[in-house]
């Protein structure tokens, strides 16, 4: 009897893990575009008005991208949402540890905006875009402005 027991925890783990899925999401693809350009690598995210979840994606090398909620391409809920997209390059690297029995950190990290910073906040971006029920698939971001290549310093915590 006892043997059944383990048997028995992993069939219900197998099937708990369908639990995962979240219904009422629709399909929402599209792409990025910056001063007509693609873009590629920048983080997206769409925060809802009301109650749903934020949806969120990561552009391709071709600017496209696939909204999640929980899984990779499983959607978002219809809605309106605001919507942020940033693309951020970090150069350098964190150290520390002790030398001459002395703590020592050397921060040599620098941040690169590759987007104008206003679309990077949700509070600052003017982007603002209604999913359907039925879900969207053709979804254009087109950005514009400019920005400043040059690396800066990562705030201090």
């Amino acid at each position: 009897m006892h043997r059944f027991f383990p048997f028995l925890f992993i069939v219900l783990l197998a099937g708990c893990s369908q639990s995962g899925r979240l219904s009422g999401l629709v399909p929402a693809q599209g792409v990025v575009k910056f001063n007509g350009e693609v873009v590629a690598g920048a983080d997206i995210t769409f925060s809802p008005s009301g109650d749903a979840r934020p949806g969120t994606a990561t552009t391709d090398a071709s600017g496209k991208f696939s909204l999640m909620t929980l899984n990779p391409g499983d959607g978002i809920y219809p809605g309106e949402y605001t919507v942020t997209v940033k693309k951020t390059e970090v150069t350098g690297e964190y150290k520390r540890g002790r030398v001459n029995g002395k703590f020592v950190a050397e921060d040599t990290r620098q941040y690169i905006e590759h987007l104008p910073a206003k679309y990077g906040a949700i509070t600052t971006s003017d982007i603002k875009l209604t999913i359907s029920p039925k879900g969207d698939k053709n979804i254009e971001i087109n950005l514009a402005g400019e920005v400043s290549t040059k690396p800066a310093k990562l705030p201090q915590r």
